[in-house]
């Protein structure tokens, strides 16, 4: 749903493209929230003016009556909640009371929106600023500056290839580690689980983490390409050992209509399932990119 469409049901008005709105003394905004790689739904955001604790975030989940809220960092750690419409995008009574609901818990925390610079910590700003979607008050000076060192930190990453063979080699170590288990299912229970072909690509991000090369826009698509490689890898020694087994060499065995089929299908499976490992993973892996940051605080400018 457009969010100027979604502004109007709820009586909002509008601002730098954000519908905003007070509840209580809340300020809460409306921004289209990815909830995986691929798909967004307008969801609530709350800005507060710190982190918040385990605590508050236990209070504030137990009373929206239910666990999917999200924590976000906006500017500062773990200062924003992002909570789903209930019962739908469309005005209700029930609406209304989850919102005097919400915003009750956030003032029995003595929780505060978010109105000094995130920069500098200074009152009195000078200017706002649309940071993941939602507006933060700023200071123009502050603003101006931390988007001159992102953006010249962001392009020296994206110059850097320090560590890069080495994380390369740990991303193909991480795959062949992520696809243990669904080895494990395929050879001792005869299933293959979609859900266990995500472990592929997030370990194999994981393990080009840990060998510290930056991480560029395109790594995602790497890791993409490894995985795929090593699932065609780890099918091809499958069906070789079911052919040596029967004294057959793979090339051999491969000649057997039947057994090439089996091998061909089995193929198609695990690409496809991988392909679904991947969807679910890519935002994990995304948001820790250089583009991530870049479009993060692209409204910094």
């Amino acid at each position: 749903m457009k969010l100027d469409v979604l502004a109007q049901r709820f009586n909002m008005s509008m601002e730098q493209g954000v519908p905003v709105s007070t509840v209580n003394g809340y300020r809460v905004q409306v921004i289209n929230f990815y909830v995986d790689a691929f798909v967004k739904v307008p969801m609530m955001c709350f800005v507060f003016e710190h982190t918040l604790s385990k605590d508050q975030i236990k209070s504030i989940q137990k009373a929206v009556g239910m666990t999917a809220i999200r924590i976000e960092s906006v500017v500062l750690n773990n200062n924003a909640v992002i909570i789903p419409f209930r019962r739908g995008t469309k005005p209700s009574e029930k609406h209304d009371e989850y919102m005097r609901k919400v915003t009750q818990a956030f003032h029995d925390l003595g929780l505060r929106d978010l109105s000094h610079c995130p920069f500098c910590g200074k009152e009195d700003t000078d200017s706002t600023r649309v940071i993941k979607g939602v507006i933060v008050p700023v200071h123009d000076a502050c603003a101006k500056e931390l988007y001159q060192q992102i953006t010249s930190h962001v392009e020296e990453l994206e110059k850097s290839n320090k560590g890069m063979g080495k994380s390369i080699v740990f991303a193909i170590g991480g795959a062949v580690v992520g696809a243990i288990p669904t080895l494990i299912s395929i050879i001792f229970f005869q299933y293959m689980l979609a859900i266990l072909y995500a472990l592929i690509p997030l370990a194999s991000f994981y393990g080009y983490k840990y060998g510290g090369a930056p991480k560029k826009s395109y790594v995602p698509i790497l890791i993409s390409v490894i995985s795929l490689l090593i699932v065609v890898v780890m099918m091809a020694w499958l069906y070789g050992s079911i052919a040596a087994s029967e004294g057959f060499t793979f090339s051999e065995a491969m000649e057997i209509q039947e057994f090439s089929a089996s091998f061909f299908s089995d193929l198609f499976t695990s690409v496809l399932f991988l392909a679904i490992g991947v969807f679910i993973s890519w935002k994990q892996m995304y948001k820790q990119t250089t583009a991530a940051i870049k479009k993060d605080y692209q409204g910094l400018k």
